[in-house]
């Protein structure tokens, strides 16, 4: 994070309330997490990382 600067900062707090959110989007829906569920998340985490990544 130090290296990356504030934009390190920036994917952090993006990634850290994407995961929370669709955590319990997963929990409440599906009534649990399984490994499809933790590798989709864990491909829409990348997909936000890139994204917040652009817009800066």
């Amino acid at each position: 994070m130090l290296l990356a600067g504030w934009s390190g900062v920036a994917v952090l707090l993006v990634c850290a309330v994407c995961f929370f959110w669709l955590r319990q989007l997963m929990m409440r829906r599906l009534g649990g997490c399984t490994g499809d569920t933790a590798g989709a998340l864990l491909e829409l985490l990348e997909l936000a990382v890139l994204l917040t990544l652009a817009l800066l």
